[in-house]
């Protein structure tokens, strides 16, 4: 992964007792002013740092030259062009992917991430920008046909993944992988039964693996979902920002030239 990875540095003595009283005094208002203040620091900076795996085709990946694209990518490019800054990508695994907004690592996570009720005690999002609806994939010779036949099943999903979530409660016994390239490779070689995802990556997948021995059970995996961008808590101003953005690039059809152009279908939300 593409990660910049930061130099430690040690302080002794008073100067770092003195540190440390400070920022265990100060950190949630700190915290909070920042997140207030987000907009405008982006603006300062010129430039909006975006999260995500960079390796999630088709939503954000880097093509058979190494340049990064996707539908994703894309949507970024117009929100950072609106905001009048440069987007910066910053790629790590899902697991890490949203506590790097924690540690300030980048400003946003565009990553297919639903806004989940536990997701939005702790971060805001934006509106949606895709709907989909979730699958689940098994080897070709399974005795599996439903998503119902799941009660018992073994699956792989990444640990903070809300597929995860939809696979458990539909009985599942689960093995905790990266993300889905190791998921569905673990049902290629047989280590699991099963993995969900969008219908969107499942299809997508088919048609550049056209030989992959898998298919889709019948049926949805939970209610159909949308994917909004995640964000600090308290960044009211950028919110609004992303907000128009994304509302004004649905309404044009930008949106819906993207999608197409990547999966052929149109996954704007219904307004």
């Amino acid at each position: 992964m593409h990660v910049n990875r930061r130099a430690m540095f040690s302080l002794t003595g008073a100067g770092a007792l003195a540190l440390a009283l400070a920022a265990c005094g100060g950190s949630s208002e700190n915290s909070s002013t920042a997140a207030a203040d987000k907009l405008q620091s982006i603006k300062d900076a010129g430039k909006i740092r975006v999260g995500f795996e960079g390796t999630f085709a088709p939503w954000n990946y880097h093509n058979e030259t190494g340049e990064l694209v996707g539908m994703e990518k894309e949507i970024a490019d117009l929100i950072a062009a609106d905001l009048g800054v440069e987007a910066e990508y910053i790629e790590t695994q899902w697991d890490s992917l949203i506590a790097g907004v924690d540690a300030d690592r980048y400003d946003i996570v565009i990553n297919n991430v639903s806004p989940t009720a536990e997701r939005q005690e702790k971060y805001d999002f934006s509106v949606p920008y895709v709907a989909s609806e979730g699958k689940v994939a098994v080897l070709d010779s399974s005795e599996l046909q439903s998503v119902s036949d799941l009660n018992g099943a073994t699956a792989a999903s990444s640990e903070t993944s809300n597929f995860r979530t939809l696979l458990e409660e539909a009985g599942a016994q689960m093995t905790i992988v990266t993300g889905f390239d190791e998921a569905i490779e673990q049902v290629l070689t047989g280590r699991v039964d099963a993995c969900g995802n969008d219908a969107v990556t499942f299809s997508y997948y088919q048609e550049q693996h056209p030989d992959a021995p898998i298919r889709l059970l019948d049926g949805i995996l939970g209610e159909p979902s949308e994917a909004a961008i995640l964000m600090p808590k308290g960044a009211t101003s950028l919110q609004d920002a992303i907000n128009e953005s994304l509302k004004k690039h649905m309404e044009n059809g930008d949106f819906k030239a993207i999608f197409e152009k990547y999966v052929g279908i149109d996954l704007t939300p219904a307004s």
